[in-house]
This record gives C-alpha cells, sequence and structure tokens, in this order.
C-alpha cells in the first residue's frame, strides 16, 4: 500500500463506545453485521502471543494470534494478528476468520477536563473460509471484508488481556442518515464526508464535511506502512472555519488503512481509529470525549 490510497471521498461515520443496548434504528441495523458479541483476551503468555475467544448467542469462535508494539506516528501502538477458528462439534465446526488492527491511541491530557475514554480495538476481518449461517439456510461465503469495533468492559486497563464488546460493520459507503439522523443515545454518532489529499508521501490534506458545516484539515502526518499486512497511518487536526457554524471547533484524528487482504472479494478501503474532540462546544459536547470511527473509500 501507498500513501496515496488514502486520497479520495470517505464515507466517515463515529460511534458511541458506551452503547450497550443493540439496534435502535434501521438504519444501524443495515450498517451493523455482528453485535452483541463477547471478545475475550487472555494475559499473553509469551508476551506477544495471546489467545481467547469471541462469543455470541448460540456459537463462538476460538481465538489464536500475536499482539506486539510497534512504532507509530504519535506513540507506539499495541497491533495485534489473531484468527478465530471454530468448535468441533458445534454449528460454528469449519469456520475461519481473520482480524487485523491495533488498539486506539490512548489519547494524553484528559485527566484535565475529566473525560474518561475507554479502549477500542479497531481493524478489520475477512471471512477465510465459506459456511452456513447461523439461521436461516443463508450461505456465507469466504472473502468478504468487514470493519470492526470492540470497546472494552471494566476494568478500563489499557493491555489486550479482558473482556470486549465486539461490532463489526458493513463497508457500505452510502448515507442511512441523510433522511433519518442518529438517536441522541445511539451506536452511530455521526456521518460526515473526508474529502483527503496526499501531497507528499509523508503529509495529507483537506476537508471534512458535516451536515451544516466544515472542518479544515490542517497539514497532517502520514507514515507509510513499515509492517507487513499494516495499512499507511496518519494523524490530522480537523478546526472549525472562522465565521461559520463549526467556528471554534477543534478534533484530533488518529488510525490506520485497514489492510488489503489478498484473498477479499469485493472489499473496500476503509480508516480505522479514534477522535478526541479538543475544544468543547455546546452543553453536549465537552473537550475530552474520544470516540472510535470507521471511514468507507467512496
Amino acid at each position: 500500500m501507498s500513501t496515496s490510497e488514502l486520497s479520495g471521498s470517505w464515507t466517515y461515520r463515529s460511534f458511541n463506545p458506551r452503547f450497550v443496548t443493540g439496534n435502535e434504528t434501521p438504519q444501524e441495523a443495515a450498517l451493523i453485521m455482528a453485535d452483541r458479541v463477547v471478545l475475550t483476551l487472555n494475559p499473553p503468555v509469551p508476551r506477544n502471543v495471546v489467545d481467547g475467544t469471541i462469543e455470541w448467542e448460540g456459537g463462538g469462535l476460538v481465538l489464536k494470534g500475536l499482539f506486539a508494539r510497534q512504532q507509530a506516528i504519535i506513540e507506539d501502538l499495541l497491533r495485534f494478528d489473531i484468527v478465530g477458528t471454530g468448535r468441533p462439534g458445534t454449528d460454528t465446526a469449519g469456520w475461519e476468520y481473520h482480524y487485523l488492527g491495533h488498539l486506539t491511541r490512548q489519547w494524553p491530557g484528559l485527566e484535565r477536563v475529566r473525560v474518561d475514554q475507554i479502549p477500542t480495538l479497531v481493524g478489520s476481518v475477512i471471512r477465510v473460509k465459506p459456511h452456513n449461517g447461523r439461521a436461516g439456510g443463508w450461505r456465507s461465503e469466504a472473502g468478504e471484508v468487514f470493519s470492526f469495533i470492540a470497546v472494552k468492559q471494566p476494568p478500563l486497563t489499557w493491555e489486550s488481556s479482558g473482556s470486549w464488546t465486539y461490532r463489526s460493520f458493513r463497508n457500505n459507503a452510502t448515507y442511512p442518515y441523510l433522511t433519518a439522523p442518529p438517536t441522541a443515545h445511539g451506536l452511530i454518532l455521526q456521518e460526515a464526508l473526508f474529502k483527503l489529499e496526499t501531497p507528499t508521501d509523508t503529509t495529507l490534506q483537506g476537508t471534512i464535511e458535516l451536515p451544516g458545516g466544515v472542518l479544515d484539515l490542517s497539514l497532517g502526518e502520514v507514515r507509510p506502512a513499515e509492517v507487513r499486512r499494516v495499512g499507511p497511518e496518519f494523524a490530522f487536526v480537523g478546526t472549525g472555519r472562522p465565521g461559520t457554524k463549526t467556528d471554534g471547533w477543534e478534533y484530533s484524528y488518529h488510525g490506520n488503512l485497514t489492510r488489503q487482504w489478498q484473498e477479499g472479494v469485493g472489499q473496500r478501503p476503509a480508516l480505522v481509529g479514534s477522535v478526541i474532540r479538543v475544544k468543547p462546544h455546546g452543553e453536549a459536547a465537552p473537550a475530552g470525549s474520544v470516540y472510535p470511527f470507521i471511514a468507507v473509500k467512496q
């Protein structure tokens, strides 16, 4: 992958990390592939080898893989490469999925504003082997790729071990909320349009178009992929335009382009990461709030 892969238009979605009750609207149901799933990871032994399970009502997978700290633009990131396989003798026998991603950045300075962020795993997953669906008799074909987020359940330690609320999302670039805005307490908080350009191999610029406003991106950093299967990493700041609705707004973004799976069928590039609100605006938008996000290439 080259850094030029980041240029273009992306359908951006941020997510409420405290959401726990399931889909609230038909629009959310159209995007969410898997919900009410618990990912459990055991402490790595030796340090970079991890195992665990991913469980849902009526089934589950056994997980085995690797975690490693690797150099990033801002700070070292904990990246993972995990394979999930079905249990013999159960409905998931013969299933196989491959997960690749990272633990989102622990944004500094939150103690000043007393806003807690929640550790989140973000990345992409591919169905390696086809299998029959859990119900209804449909066929789940090999090669499908989905974006995912997994939000840490208490205790909120910045380690890989523990339980995580896992959700995967269809990489659908259409806007389901153009006529039906997200609910106040729903899972999906915001939809927008990223327009990104990479004037050089190490810089990024562009705009974020929100309903009723725009954020301009200051010249951000891009780090080309140096680790096998990891896409380019990016970091940038979005600031509101003077004299408009977004005047005084400031958000910082950090993430990666998801892997281009060799076995993927009809996959779309996706950006995954986290965003922090640097400056408050309005009573319901305090500084320090952190959200995971997915942006799907148009």
